[in-house]
């Protein structure tokens, strides 16, 4: 899928089938579901749409001066080395339930989460914006397309709760 397919589906809504899988993720806010909605769009439009340049690394600070403020400011600062292999040591002492709760509740760093948009990285996202909404003025939704189930959301729900959710989950698909 061409970037400008996923723009025109945020700006417009899904045309057409899916080609993959969809799943659907609910962000549930304090009051400020269309806030956070459009928060998402933006951020989405402002990485996907520029084109960073293919002969080599982009700094993170080229980057940070593409996407909004906001989400810069909502990312945890980058760590040394030596922090990350602190943090990795803490997360392999977890059992898979502290896992799971640690993945769901930290900050990204906005070069983890960067790295993944990035076409001079070795990482692609599993995931492309399909559609999304407001359920009310507390949660919104948003429905991705998925190449490999169960693919790597982690991007996904960043983002999410970095425009204004407090958590996030997955809906059970229905009738799907």
């Amino acid at each position: 899928m061409t970037r400008t397919v996923e723009g025109a589906r945020i700006f417009l809504g899904p045309r057409g089938e899916p080609e993959d899988i969809l799943r659907r993720f609910v962000g549930a806010t304090e009051a400020q579901s269309e806030a956070a909605l459009q928060r998402c769009k933006d951020l989405l439009i402002a990485v996907t749409h520029w084109v960073a340049p293919l002969d080599g690394p982009v700094s993170i600070d080229d980057w940070k001066a593409h996407v909004p403020d906001w989400f810069v400011a909502a990312c945890a600062p980058e760590l040394s080395a030596a922090e990350i292999e602190d943090e990795l040591r803490s997360w392999r002492e977890l059992d898979s339930e502290g896992k799971a709760r640690y993945d769901a509740e930290r900050a990204w760093t906005f070069g983890d989460w960067i790295f993944w948009f990035d076409p001079n990285s070795d990482l692609r996202r599993s995931w492309r914006w399909w559609d999304g909404g407001t359920v009310d003025e507390s949660k919104f939704w948003i429905e991705v397309e998925v190449r490999d189930d169960p693919g790597a959301i982690g991007t996904l729900t960043w983002m999410m709760r970095a425009a204004g959710a407090l958590h996030v989950a997955e809906d059970p698909p229905v009738g799907r």
